[in-house]
């Protein structure tokens, strides 16, 4: 099934005139007929590949997606992450915009926007940044001109990429508008919060059958940092 997955990935990308939406269909379509046991080898594998990463290694905090149908699986991985003691954080839906919520526990998580697994509402990533303290404080007064540095790594799902790192999501744009508010288009994405710096690394998650030879892309679209597959990291 895997090698019939890719076969029809390098089929389809070499078609020309093929829009986003029609070109998002068929990727998808190829995602969701791989076979559990192929999936949960590649799950295992990307895991491997993130928790190796120094970028996961350096960071403090992790925002990431909540997996759903047949993406990258990511509840193992948020589990590992809390169990590091990183700070983790999942998106939520409210309309047309989207924002990350710590959570504690992967029981903080419950079915949401069209069944995806939203957290509680308690604490946003911006309030949470925002906050006078460096999180690393545990409620200890820091001094008051002190900027700390803080690693962010953000997992993030998609659709269709290709090997420069472009990217076709879902066709609702949450992760362009959501990253484009947060930190702008910089190469470098930093956020700051009242004492703290906060450098952010974004990686898509995804299976090497989502993989085309070459994406359309707009000037909206972001890029992640990175694309981590079964097969190695773009």
């Amino acid at each position: 099934m895997a090698k019939e997955a890719d076969k029809s990935c390098k089929k389809q990308s070499g078609k020309n005139g093929m829009d986003k939406s029609e070109l998002r269909r068929q990727i998808l379509s190829v995602r969701d007929r791989l076979e559990p046991e192929v999936r949960a080898r590649y799950d295992e594998k990307i895991r491997e590949r993130v928790f190796a990463h120094p970028v996961y290694r350096a960071a403090q905090i992790i925002l990431a997606y909540a997996g759903y149908r047949s993406e990258v699986d990511t509840a193992v991985m948020i589990r590992r992450a809390l169990d590091d003691g990183k700070y983790v954080f999942t998106p939520m839906v409210c309309g047309t915009e989207m924002e990350f919520w710590q959570i504690t526990s992967p029981e903080d998580l419950h079915s949401g926007y069209k069944g995806i697994p939203e957290p509680v509402e308690r604490v946003s990533f911006p309030e949470w940044i925002g906050r006078p303290q460096d999180p690393e404080s545990k409620g200890k007064e820091r001094e008051p001109l002190r900027r700390i540095r803080q690693n962010v790594m953000l997992w993030m799902p998609g659709a269709v990429f290709d090997r420069e790192r472009n990217r076709i999501g879902y066709g609702k744009g949450f992760y362009d508008r959501y990253l484009g508010r947060l930190c702008g288009s910089g190469r470098e994405k930093r956020i700051c919060g009242v004492r703290t710096e906060f450098i952010l690394t974004t990686a898509a998650l995804a299976y090497t059958c989502q993989l085309v030879q070459e994406l359309p892309c707009e000037a909206h679209d972001v890029k992640p940092d990175m694309v981590i597959t079964e097969v190695g990291i773009f």
